[in-house]
């Protein structure tokens, strides 16, 4: 697993390097430059949310968005200059100009499409709810007054809220927090996508296991300010061509085994 996650290519590391200053200017509110016109595609996540974004022990974001974004901004003729911040603060960077994309695992809800425009899929996956290893909880129909976690800005908590026997949902700034204390048993489960609860079990060592199934079915499409109509054709062809010509393939395998965009 290290072997496969835990080395960069040599465009994630200079993406790392560039992630420095370009953090800088989301961390500040300013506006970014035009980072198209300069040659480099700023692409926003959460850097929370392993296998997609995430950081190393060197403290260098890695993940399958990121190599997402690589790939799309290599096609473009770009360079790629991921950026970082809160889920639920992404969006409003987008639209301020702080970033040029979001590509991190962001489903493209009704309410979000009225503010961003969004590209088709470009993976599939599923909401699940997670649960203590000794937990006696079999599924979502068995929940009863339960404090259900999910993280913060996520349209899991609009699902979790819809749940009979849910009787608090705890919001956590990154799903990882909230799977620790489903593992620590501060909490009765979280509800995360199947593939980075998962990820997170095996990785972390989390004492949880998934129960009942898919919830909902949970997808990802790459986000782009509604004023930017151009760069949003340029990123959807690219987006085409790496899910064509193999290159999405190949860094799907590496990651999960598997073409997640089916």
């Amino acid at each position: 697993m290290e072997n496969r996650l835990g080395k960069m290519s040599k465009k994630t590391l200079m993406s790392a390097l560039a992630l420095a200053g370009a953090s800088v200017m989301v961390l500040t509110g300013c506006a970014a430059s035009n980072t198209v016109a300069s040659g480099e595609l700023a692409c926003a996540s959460s850097g929370e949310y392993p296998p997609f974004s995430y950081r190393d022990t060197d403290n260098n974001l890695i993940g399958f968005d990121i190599e997402i974004c690589e790939a799309i901004a290599d096609e473009m003729g770009l360079e790629a200059a991921p950026v970082t911040g809160a889920f639920n603060t992404l969006i409003a960077g987008l639209t301020s100009g702080r970033f040029d994309t979001i590509i991190g695992s962001m489903t493209a809800t009704d309410e979000r499409k009225e503010q961003v425009d969004f590209t088709k899929n470009y993976y599939e996956n599923g909401a699940v709810l997670f649960v203590a290893n000794d937990s006696t909880l079999t599924g979502p129909e068995d929940l009863n007054d339960a404090v259900v976690g999910v993280a913060l800005g996520t349209w899991f908590e609009d699902l979790a809220n819809g749940l009979d026997g849910v009787g608090e949902v705890r919001t956590y700034q990154a799903d990882i927090d909230a799977l620790n204390d489903v593992s620590n048993g501060r909490i009765d489960a979280a509800i995360t996508v199947r593939l980075g609860g998962f990820y997170a079990a095996n990785e972390s060592g989390l004492d949880i296991k998934a129960v009942g199934g898919d919830i909902a079915p949970d997808s990802a499409a790459i986000a782009v300010a509604k004023d930017n109509p151009e760069l949003f054709a340029e990123i959807s062809d690219a987006l085409d061509t790496i899910l064509s010509n193999g290159v999405y393939a190949e860094i799907s395998n590496r990651y999960f085994g598997q073409d997640i965009s089916k």
